[in-house]
């Protein structure tokens, strides 16, 4: 890689390593519990290495959407996050007071010993966060003296103080900057998929909208071999062509971004041949739809068997696999087999396989195929950003060797 990673920050005996992790978990919305600790345990490695080092560590991240409202962020504290992750390391993490800056929390990290760790309070409650305040980060830098990302689920977040103005101010403290395990290990995967992928190059596509992945969808058209459409986004292009799809609900601006990519259908993007809708008003009563359109009270919520039959072998044949979306509604049991499918086939297959975050390893994960893809991303946004060749500005703040 051409950012240096924690080997090349030298002697971290008795530092104070800021460390941007991406801990913005799932939770109930009843109990506020974790439902999935997922990116919490993929920042062990670069932590525990930290503390091996001699190093002690200020985990930082935020979690959810804030409204700065206590009532309705009761939730949203990192509380139940650093129990977790004391839970994962087998040690004790303190947690630095309800603000994520402020004389507590400077207390606190000037206090830290080699091996311990201190989580500072989710970053978007305070407000300088989401605006690449200068000042926050200048604040937060004082914590530390070296900073490593290990955040790739938030690394195209470009206006993330945390990401940004932070490190920029530790480079102006003259402090090392670094990426962590997971990073590297995602932008390497990720390189080395774009660059030299083992043919055949295969891809699917679920998830909503179409116009949230048009940039995406067309890097991979210059290089698949094949791109596999699923979930709703199928929807839109069945309409765009003229198909009924009844109930299924396809905003215009959908139909809009659509419409370059149609001659591209029955060619390089195969459509799925059946389908599973569900009547709007009761998802208990279901019709499997071949050759014929989607009742007016019906709607889309799962791709059909014989699809499921197909796409699986076309991955059997392929060299490398790159999924992202989900290819149906798999957070009901009822309707999450085009899903699973999907998860099934990759698993088995001997090819390369990459599942692109998000809701996708989510459903991988809950599925338990997670351990048989080869790479399961931890950024869904981040990934297609990256996989677009969009420039991220957090990392042009770590260090080139």
């Amino acid at each position: 890689m051409a950012k240096k990673q924690i080997s090349d920050l030298g002697d971290l005996k008795g530092k104070k390593v800021l460390v941007r992790v991406d801990f913005n978990v799932p939770l109930d919305k009843i109990s506020g519990e974790i439902k999935n600790d997922r990116r919490i345990r993929g920042a062990l490695p670069t932590i525990k290495a930290l503390l091996k080092a001699g190093a002690s560590v200020i985990a930082m991240s935020h979690l959810g959407r804030p409204t700065r409202d206590a009532v309705a962020d009761k939730f949203l504290t990192m509380d139940k996050v650093a129990e977790r992750l004391a839970d994962l390391l087998e040690i004790s993490v303190a947690k630095a007071g309800n603000t994520v800056v402020g004389a507590e929390v400077t207390a606190r990290a000037a206090a830290l010993q080699p091996g311990e760790v201190l989580m500072l309070e989710n970053l978007r409650f305070d407000p300088r966060e989401q605006k690449n305040d200068a000042e926050f980060g200048i604040l937060v830098a004082a914590l530390g003296n070296a900073y490593v990302n290990d955040a790739f689920g938030t690394c195209h977040n470009d206006k993330d103080a945390s990401m940004v103005a932070l490190p920029m101010r530790m480079k102006n403290n003259g402090f090392p900057r670094a990426v962590g395990f997971l990073v590297a290990k995602e932008l390497e995967i990720i390189d080395a998929l774009m660059a030299q992928p083992k043919l055949p190059l295969l891809a699917v596509m679920g998830g909503a909208k179409v116009s949230d992945k048009i940039a995406f969808i067309n890097v991979l058209l210059s290089k698949v071999d094949q791109l596999l459409i699923g979930g709703k986004m199928a929807y839109t292009f069945l309409k765009a062509q003229g198909h009924d799809v009844g109930g299924t609900r396809v905003a215009p601006e959908e139909l809009l971004a659509a419409q370059p990519l149609l001659h591209h259908i029955g060619g390089k993007i195969q459509l799925p041949v059946d389908y599973l809708a569900a009547k709007s008003s009761d998802l208990n009563e279901t019709k499997h739809i071949v050759n014929e359109a989607i009742p007016a009270d019906f709607e889309g919520v799962d791709i059909g068997p014989r699809t499921v039959e197909v796409y699986s072998n076309r991955i059997k044949q392929a060299g490398t696999v790159i999924w992202n979306g989900p290819v149906g509604w798999f957070e009901k049991p009822a309707f999450s087999k085009g899903t699973r499918g999907i998860a099934e086939a990759m698993a088995h297959s001997n090819a390369v396989t990459i599942v692109g975050g998000g809701e996708t390893a989510e459903a991988v994960e809950q599925f338990g195929f997670d351990t048989k893809m080869t790479h399961v991303s931890t950024g869904g946004g981040a990934f297609l950003a990256y996989v677009e060749g969009k420039p991220f500005q957090s990392l042009a703040q770590i260090d080139d060797k």
